[in-house]
């Protein structure tokens, strides 16, 4: 066992093995380009205590075993540039002090998991999931580095159970990911949030809940109309601890598995209800930073609510009911010569239809009796070429809330 080391750097690259590493009272000093390798069958484990500490300025720490601060302090001198990477397969970040990392990378290597336990973290740059689950049961993984692309992932994801969270400094206009998912509370679910918040400061703190929101408080079936009953597989958490300008907020799910797909809803207080928020839906939105083959999203805009930060698919009493056909003709034969929508449960619905540039080429309302239709005419009545168009379709509560459905239909002639 090494009890301390100095990593010097005289060479461009320089390597340092040791099957088990303890830091008491010391400095571990890496300087760029050098790799310090813990590695051992097992246990691989590196440990700080007392006033021990890691100075990463720039190198490389790769790890097998478990990570351990018992130390009076960070674990890591920060600001660095440096990374821990955890190579090995299952492995621990081990309290009981909470450790500020500088970068984090996570490597699959006969199993994919890596766990917090005993204490929170802080990262100072980046996390690289890569196709790992970091698991922070019920401490808080803190990302502090406000560029949107400070997480990075394959098909890695991070979960949480309790009050455990993933966390995001932003401070700019841009879409942050949260890749937040779970496999131990129930069937594997990925479920990702992304936050377009003001260009000020905000800190953000999201958990995927993967149980039924009952379980933990918030009764599905305590609703206010429209909603029938919250999603009872899952919902989401998400805090906000800095900050108060209004933002986007972008709820991914699985459209051909996941049931309650109407609206999003809010866990309001001192109600103590799940309420429909405006909701615009895209059905068929898969991007690759999902990893779902049938993603679609709930979005809500100019969101400024979190008085509770509880989100969670809904299930409405007076849903749309469609029969919206992907192809029509309006040749004038009499047979599918209209883009039809029925529906019903609203006060008033809108319509427009886009071309394939994103100009918008018609628009029309239809009060509370449907349909709501189309002919293929533009708005000043010429004829459209045969061609894919977009429609977005928007249904209006009385309370003037409303829900948003997208999608494609083609021309035929």
């Amino acid at each position: 066992m090494l009890k301390s080391l100095v990593l010097i750097g005289l060479l461009s690259l320089t390597w340092v093995y040791s099957q088990e590493m303890y830091v008491l009272n010391d400095i571990v000093y890496i300087s760029p380009q050098d790799t310090l390798a813990v590695v051992g069958a097992p246990p691989g484990d590196l440990q700080v205590d007392g006033t021990g500490i890691i100075e990463n300025d720039g190198g490389l720490v790769w790890l097998t075993g478990d990570w351990i601060n018992s130390s009076s302090g960070d674990g890591f001198v920060t600001p660095r540039t440096g990374w821990l990477w955890l190579v090995g397969g299952y492995q621990r970040l081990i309290g009981p002090t909470p450790t500020f990392y500088n970068s984090i990378a996570l490597f699959n290597n006969g199993n994919d998991l890596k766990e917090m336990i005993g204490a929170d973290g802080r990262i100072e740059n980046f996390l690289a999931l890569n196709d790992c689950e970091l698991r922070t049961n019920g401490q808080i993984m803190q990302v502090e580095n406000p560029d949107p692309a400070a997480i990075t992932r394959t098909s890695g994801f991070v979960s949480s159970t309790g009050v455990g969270r993933l966390g995001r400094r932003t401070d700019r206009v841009a879409s942050y990911l949260f890749p937040v998912g779970d496999r131990q509370l129930g069937p594997f679910r990925y479920r990702p949030v992304e936050i377009t918040p003001a260009a000020a400061p905000h800190t953000f703190r999201v958990r995927f809940a993967n149980v039924d929101p009952t379980n933990e408080g918030y009764d599905k079936t305590s609703v206010f109309t429209p909603i029938e009953q919250a999603n009872e597989f899952f919902y989401h958490i998400i805090e906000r601890t800095q900050g108060n300008a209004p933002l986007s907020l972008r709820i991914w799910y699985d459209e051909a598995n996941d049931a309650y797909k109407d609206t999003l809803s809010h866990w309001e207080v001192p109600a103590n209800r799940w309420e429909a928020v405006n909701t615009i839906i895209n059905r068929s939105a898969g991007t690759p930073q999902t990893g779902m083959a049938q993603s679609a999203y709930m979005e809500t805009q100019n969101w400024n609510n979190f008085s509770s930060p509880n989100f969670a698919l809904a299930r409405t009493r007076l849903p749309f009911v469609i029969y919206v056909p992907n192809v029509f003709s309006p040749n004038g034969d009499g047979g599918n010569d209209e883009f039809l929508i029925y529906y019903r449960g609203f006060t008033r619905v809108e319509l427009r239809i886009y071309d394939r540039w994103g100009l918008l080429i018609w628009r029309g309302e239809q009060g509370p009796e449907g349909p709501i239709r189309w002919n293929g005419l533009t708005q000043k009545g010429e004829t459209v070429p045969e061609d894919a168009y977009v429609f977005v379709v928007r249904g209006y509560f009385s309370d003037g809330r409303y829900t948003e459905r997208a999608g494609t239909v083609t021309v035929i002639r």
